[in-house]
């Protein structure tokens, strides 16, 4: 590694320096023996450097005016061909200018392993992934409409995954070389949970590709501790090096699938695990009555029964959590009987578990996506435990209350049934957790039941 050659005084210093540019200001005073100075315009043509090495950050002993120069600095280098170590949530990675075919090359030469062809016109047929710095870019650079990949998006971005979206990508998304970031039948796509990183690549005016640092620089990517980081860094051209110390997880991105078919699947995990990525892209629906024996027990088999029946089994914004409690309930009571018989009436076969009653907590309604009450009543003492939930909480019919059956016969409880099987179908049509809305598999009546 290249030794401290007395940035920033004597005489070579200060010819260095054009007349024009303001103070340096001293970066990373604790870094690895380095004296890194950058001038205090915010314009990267400000950038003022005496001498070639590779210069190493430590991006905690920064502050924010100090953090904004050095993310125009950062943006600056990709745009004219260098290579960035950056800091992401889950490991380093080393970032270059997709628009340019000798720094994608430079990229590449770090991952033998991988099949690539570069040239001006073309990569093949591994391409890299596209870091981006907003959740909604992504939406309209890769014209996501389906309800799921939608909710993908708003749940997990900015996150520890990659998105590998399905699609004929015959077009660069963002300026890029053909094909830089589509791998056979998908474009991989990341919008890293760093703000120091994501700074960089709002700053950058180039399309911005990156790949996991090589094993030289870190053993696991989780720091920088390479045997010989200095010589390692000079070794691979790169240019600007951040270190913002150990990163959050320690671990590759988990790898998402957008379908063609407007689904998903988990291709493999990394900082987050299969279960973690479902729990979070799930919809979560709960129905609120008073006791929980009586309507919002229906409620919950109703929406179960419509979902399991639609054309697409239930994928409309994503797979959906259908529960149920009450405001008033006893613990472990069973649903009625008469709800039971109404919905066999329906249709709707027994459960597979036995429903017991439970009270409505304000982390229920916290946790809910969506929250049903059957009366306005029912409403209000949702709200109350959490204010906060206010706008995802609902009444199940909009025309007013559905009365509570108990005590009225087998016909109130069919009744109140099919007004709550309506209502269902109207909420779930209007928030996109039914394909088509009404669309679901018809049956065959059963036996007694009434048109």
């Amino acid at each position: 590694m290249k030794p401290d050659r007395g940035v920033g005084s004597g005489d070579a210093a200060n010819k260095s320096r054009s007349p024009h540019e303001g103070p340096p200001i001293l970066f990373g005073r604790e870094a690895y023996g380095f004296h890194v100075h950058v001038r205090a315009s915010p314009e990267p043509a400000g950038v003022w450097l005496p001498f070639e090495v590779t210069e190493v950050v430590r991006l905690p002993s920064l502050a924010g005016r100090e953090r904004d120069a050095l993310a125009a600095r950062a943006a600056a280098l990709l745009e004219k061909g260098d290579l960035v170590l950056l800091p992401t949530e889950t490991v380093y990675g080393l970032a270059a200018n997709a628009a340019d075919a000798d720094s994608l090359g430079k990229l590449a030469a770090l991952a033998p392993g991988v099949k690539r062809t570069i040239s001006a016109k073309g990569v093949g047929p591994n391409g890299f992934t596209w870091h981006m710095p907003d959740p909604d870019g992504a939406l309209k650079a890769l014209r996501l409409k389906a309800p799921v990949h939608r909710r993908i998006v708003a749940k997990l971005l900015p996150g520890p995954v990659r998105l590998l979206v399905e699609g004929a990508f015959e077009k660069p998304l963002a300026g890029e070389i053909a094909g830089a970031f589509v791998a056979t039948d998908a474009a991989s796509v990341r919008i890293p949970d760093h703000t120091f990183t994501r700074e960089v690549l709002s700053r950058a005016r180039v399309p911005i590709a990156m790949d996991r640092v090589p094993n030289t620089i870190s053993s696991i990517g989780r720091v920088l501790d390479g045997v010989e980081l200095g010589a390692a860094l000079e070794s691979t051209a790169v240019a600007l090096c951040i270190d913002d110390g150990a990163t959050k997880f320690g671990a590759i991105s988990s790898a998402v699938r957008l379908t063609k078919a407007g689904g998903y699947r988990v291709e493999s995990e990394g900082a987050m695990t299969a279960r973690e990525i479902d729990d979070a892209v799930v919809v979560k629906v709960l129905f609120v009555c008073s006791g929980n024996t009586c309507r919002s027990p229906m409620a919950e088999r109703i929406a179960r029964d419509l979902l399991e029946r639609s054309i697409l089994g239930g994928v409309g914004s994503g797979p959906v959590r259908i529960s149920s409690a009450g405001t008033a309930a006893t613990e472990g009571q069973p649903a009625t009987t008469e709800g039971d018989e109404a919905l066999a009436q329906m249709g709707i076969g027994e459960e597979a578990t036995r429903h017991r009653s439970r009270g409505l907590t304000r982390e229920m309604v916290r946790e809910a996506d969506f929250v049903f009450a059957m009366t306005r009543s029912h409403r209000e003492a949702a709200i109350s435990m959490a204010p906060e939930a206010k706008d995802r909480v609902l009444l199940l019919d909009e025309a007013g209350d559905i009365p509570d059956p108990i005590g009225s016969g087998l016909e109130a409880y069919r009744k109140t049934a099919e007004r709550i099987r309506l209502g269902i179908l109207q909420r779930f049509a209007e928030k996109q957790l039914l394909p088509g809305g009404k669309a679901h598999k018809p049956r065959a009546k059963a036996a007694g039941e009434k048109s």
